[in-house]
């Protein structure tokens, strides 16, 4: 219904992917089978849940997310931390790839003898950038009035129903 076939398709392949080689590293013996064993294991069972959370994070909006959970009476210590978990993840992305092609412009490669230039050229400026991006959600969130004493309005239709799909 909301034409994201070739995501699931996707996704299914991966989690299958998994299986076979959680059920292969059952027959096999040793160190290696061992960690094959841990992983695939950890990744069946943790990937129904990131499949759930990319399809939510890529079907409802913000506004969406609000409304429903207020419409649900969730508490606002709940909502507001969630409404700006919901717009983090995008957000930090957005800010790798912006590190990743600003490395890329300068012709900065990890190909070479420097293992820690991994750390030192992304995740540091990453880890920077998103504890300023943490806190300039949280600001925003509380501007747009989501902290406020009083009732909020909303226009989003919320509850349950079949979507007609357009077929053009």
């Amino acid at each position: 219904m909301e034409r994201r076939a070739k995501e699931a398709v996707k996704y299914f392949g991966f989690y299958l992917i998994c299986m076979v080689l959680e059920y292969l590293s059952l027959q096999l013996t040793g160190n290696l089978s061992f960690l094959l064993l841990a992983v695939s294991s950890i990744m069946t069972k943790f990937a129904p849940g990131i499949m759930m959370a990319a399809f939510f994070l890529g079907t409802t909006t913000i506004s969406e997310f609000v409304a429903a959970m207020e419409k649900m009476h969730v508490s606002e210590k709940i909502v507001i931390p969630m409404s700006v978990i919901f717009r983090f993840f995008p957000t930090i992305s957005e800010e790798y790839h912006g590190i990743s092609d600003a490395m890329e412009m300068r012709k900065i490669s990890f190909t070479g003898k420097k293992p820690g230039a991994v750390v030192e050229y992304r995740l540091v400026p990453l880890m920077i950038s998103i504890v300023k991006i943490g806190d300039e959600l949280s600001q925003a969130a509380l501007t747009r009035g989501l902290g406020a004493p009083v009732k909020r309005t909303n226009i989003c239709k919320i509850g349950f129903m079949l979507h007609q799909c357009d077929r053009n």
